[in-house]
């Protein structure tokens, strides 16, 4: 396992990891695994945001599978379907905050300090 791999955030079907050494975003979800740059994994982020998913669910219903919702991926006959749950869970997945640690000052520090 590569040691400069950050997990960023992590779902019960998927994760996603950010490495320091190549720069490349890595989001698996369920069988799919995808390494992004950082302006690829915007553009994911801003695309499945934009979709309709009441409208793909209505145009789609007498369809006999349960994943209605298309996701284009890189050319156009590449195609995912997912479900409503599965979009927001790639979107919570995609969506991580960056965490950032309170250092503490030592005032920060409640200890009695002894010299022996």
């Amino acid at each position: 396992m590569c040691r400069s791999l950050n997990t960023l955030s992590r779902s019960k079907n998927g994760i996603l990891t950010f490495c320091n050494h190549s720069k490349l975003f890595q989001l698996i979800f369920n069988n799919l695994c995808f390494e992004l740059y950082e302006w690829e994994l915007e553009a994911l982020k801003e695309y499945i945001g934009q979709l309709d998913i009441a409208y793909w669910e209505s145009h789609l219903k007498h369809w006999a599978h349960q994943r209605r919702i298309p996701i284009s991926v890189g050319k156009k006959h590449f195609i995912i379907l997912v479900n409503r749950e599965e979009v927001h869970e790639i979107m919570n997945l995609l969506c991580y905050e960056k965490t950032k640690i309170e250092l503490l000052d030592y005032q920060d520090i409640d200890y009695q300090f002894i010299e022996n």
